[in-house]
């Protein structure tokens, strides 16, 4: 039902993704009310069906919004991370997860119906699709495509890679493509309740794997090539069995067990960091503001990480202004160098170059492994 054009709120959220509906629960926990405008007519029918990886700062982030157990109902606990290279040959293996505070591995569409429940479908106007926005001394009014406007105190443009909201603050930008493309799938399989995230690497090429749920798989295969390409579902499956025949088990006995109905392509991009996301009453978060490559898998972590800490800043402060200033002051500066990171993660582990191969399997991998293991992953947690 369409937002009448004199509605209040405190906080208009562009982006019903991840980013957004995380923003929404935890201004509710902080006491603040807000609406999320989607541009889809569904929210949860709109999502791939692939896996998502969710790190212990998630974990950390939800136990904040009293709603780990939970999210822990639905998603698969992820142990341990181990790293070999094409031949099988052990490069390393770390924890993924510490004590309180697990690693989890989800289905997309689940964990964003997930989100929807908690937030409410009260809270949420479908079929929103945002052309501008319009700020003055009290507030911002958000105009939609269908003729309806909100007016808020503060709009947070969580509406992804290409949003409106960005490209109305900071004009437009390219998308950077990082030069491989990932061919992805879902599978029931007993193998998932070993909790173990599997990435496998050779030259120019990756296979990564972990569990999604308690008997369900998620792999992804990464190869340089030209975006854009366009496969059939049934192509997709047997380009990764070519391109991976011989590969350490379980690489290709995942693949062949999977569905085809359950496979999809995706491209890697990502966007060069910025230094402002925002100016007055109106910021970005998640993808708008900060994409990454999904090498890191920290995209969904950064959101939510995100998300959890502009509402304990809108709820510290009455300068709304101010306080999305704040925020960015404090989240610009580690969202740059999760990007970076990713971007670097992506370029040794996916690289081709001999030298680098050497670097990885003998230098990086053995270093990092054994130091996470003895020093865990404090570097990636905040406080709330």
């Amino acid at each position: 039902m369409p937002v009448p054009a004199d509605h209040d709120t405190s906080v208009l959220i562009i982006g019903g993704g991840i980013g957004g509906l995380t923003t929404s629960l935890a201004l509710r926990h902080y006491g603040i009310d807000s609406v999320v405008f989607e541009q889809a007519e569904d929210l949860v029918k709109t999502q791939v069906g692939s896996g998502l990886s969710l790190g212990v700062n998630v974990a950390r982030a939800f136990k904040h919004l009293e709603l780990l157990d939970e999210l822990a109902e639905l998603a698969a606990p992820i142990k341990r991370v181990n790293y070999r290279n094409e031949k099988g040959e052990h490069l390393g293996s770390m924890p993924m997860s510490q004590e309180g505070e697990l690693a989890q591995g989800v289905i997309r569409p689940a964990f964003h119906e997930f989100l929807v429940d908690k937030v409410g479908e009260e809270n949420v106007q479908v079929g929103a699709k945002l052309e501008r926005f319009e700020q003055d001394g009290g507030g911002v009014t958000a105009h939609f495509a269908d003729g309806r406007t909100a007016r808020g105190e503060v709009l947070v443009g969580a509406d992804g890679f290409d949003s409106t909201v960005r490209t109305q603050l900071l004009g437009k930008s390219e998308r950077r493509y990082a030069g491989y493309r990932t061919r992805r799938g879902v599978l029931e399989t007993e193998f998932a309740k070993e909790g173990m995230f599997g990435i496998i690497m050779g030259p120019g090429e990756r296979f990564l794997f972990y569990p999604v749920g308690r008997w369900w798989m998620y792999w992804t295969a990464a190869n340089f090539e030209p975006p854009g390409g366009k496969q059939s579902q049934a192509e997709i499956k047997q380009t990764v069995l070519e391109r991976f025949s011989g590969w350490p088990t379980p690489v290709e006995s995942l693949v062949e067990n999977t569905d085809e109905s359950r496979t999809f392509i995706q491209d890697t991009y990502d966007r060069n960091p910025v230094k402002a996301w925002g100016e007055g009453r109106v910021t970005l978060l998640g993808d708008a503001a900060h994409p990454m490559t999904w090498d890191r898998g920290q995209g969904a972590g950064q959101a939510i990480e995100g998300a959890v800490l502009l509402a304990r800043e809108l709820s510290r402060s009455g300068d709304r202004a101010a306080a999305l200033r704040a925020w960015e002051a404090e989240r610009i500066p580690r969202t740059t160098k999760m990007v970076r990171y990713s971007r670097q993660v992506g370029r040794i582990q996916q690289s081709g170059n001999p030298a680098v191969c050497f670097y990885r399997e003998k230098v990086m991998l053995p270093v990092m492994t054994k130091r996470v293991s003895k020093k865990g992953t404090a570097d990636l947690l905040v406080d709330y």
